[in-house]
């Protein structure tokens, strides 16, 4: 089940809350001032809410040979990469970016971690060139 967060509107206290997705915005009550708490969208979104990750993603299915992390910090000197290959991200629009320069395509995955939330997997085979043109003459 998905978790949403909400916000009191009053004491700026924040609840995070568990439910399936047809309950999503049932009233969630502030146990402090006891008024209808707001869905709070911007945490529910990684990306809307302040531009960095809450930790670092590191990126195992995007790795490179560990003997190109010298081109590697050459060309993208502003993400980290660890001693095994591993590219490092602290937020979300430097994330986007690189999955941009190099080309890979990002699909939502349907799998989610052990806190329940969206996991992305990466396309790295295919690149939006590669696609195959079809033509109805």
């Amino acid at each position: 089940m998905p978790m949403y967060t909400f916000k009191c509107p009053v004491c700026g206290a924040k609840k995070e809350v568990v439910r399936p997705m047809s309950e999503s915005d049932a009233d969630v009550f502030c146990y402090k001032c006891r008024v209808t708490c707001n869905r709070d969208y911007q945490t529910d979104l990684p990306h809307a809410a302040p531009d960095r990750y809450d930790k670092p993603i590191v990126s195992s299915s995007m790795a490179i040979n560990p003997e190109q992390i010298a081109e590697h910090k050459a060309t993208f000197p502003d993400i980290a990469v660890t001693p095994e290959g591993c590219p490092v991200f602290d937020n979300y629009s430097q994330h986007e970016a690189y999955l941009e320069k190099t080309g890979f395509v990002k699909h939502p995955g349907k799998r989610t971690n052990n806190s329940g939330k969206r996991v992305y997997k990466v396309d790295w085979n295919k690149r939006p060139e590669d696609e195959e043109v079809t033509s109805d003459k």
